[in-house]
């Protein structure tokens, strides 16, 4: 499964994002648009991850440890299992 998180955390908001990404966490992907592929960048408080024991819970746990091991709050997240056709704005990465 595909699982897509969002997040604010009280501080540190980069570090959070950085120990995730550590953890097998991605913040961009790769797709054909046409005859070019294009490369994704999710907002800078989002990750995704994929496997096959991935959960909405998963994450949201795996967001909860990382808050916790440094020491920040959690403030508001979403963790929603993705697949099928999306639409957005690549960007760049930051």
């Amino acid at each position: 499964m595909n699982v897509l998180i969002c997040f604010d955390v009280s501080d540190k908001q980069e570090a959070v994002k950085k120990e995730l990404l550590q953890k097998g966490y991605m913040s961009s992907w790769k797709t054909k648009r046409g005859k070019d592929e294009i490369t994704c960048y999710l907002p800078s408080n989002s990750v995704w991850k994929k496997g096959e024991k991935m959960s909405p819970t998963a994450a949201k746990e795996d967001l909860k440890k990382t808050a916790s091991q440094m020491g920040v709050k959690i403030i508001r997240s979403v963790a929603i299992s993705v697949s099928g056709k999306w639409d957005g704005v690549a960007g760049t990465a930051s």
